[in-house]
């Protein structure tokens, strides 16, 4: 899984990429066939001004899956990323559920 960190109106942290790559590959690991690409863009929403201004968007890419665009807010870029990435966890479960429920063959057309 390849794991892109951007920044946007903020300063670019070596300790927050880390921390962002990390995570994001101990969260999603279990879905390791089905994302090939993550994109984590985290910027600051209105500059210096303070307040719950952070925002992590991430984009997850993968064969069959499409593109999932998450995103969230917070005061701090560690905190918008880990609920940007429960969100995404959350979302991508979901997704495998519903593909593995419309695989299954419908006992009620079962063979005779």
């Amino acid at each position: 899984m390849k794991v892109e960190v951007r920044f946007r109106a903020m300063e670019a942290s070596a300790a927050l990429r880390e921390q962002v790559v990390r995570r994001v590959q101990s969260q999603l690991s279990r879905f390791d066939g089905v994302v090939r690409s993550v994109v984590v863009r985290i910027w600051d929403i209105n500059g210096p001004k303070g307040g719950a201004d952070k925002q992590c968007r991430l984009t997850i890419r993968g064969p069959g899956l499409g593109s999932f665009n998450i995103q969230d807010l917070s005061a701090d870029p560690y905190s918008a990323a880990e609920l940007a990435l429960t969100r995404a966890t959350r979302a991508l479960g979901r997704e495998r559920r519903r593909t593995r429920v419309a695989r299954r063959p419908d006992p009620a057309f079962g063979s005779a």
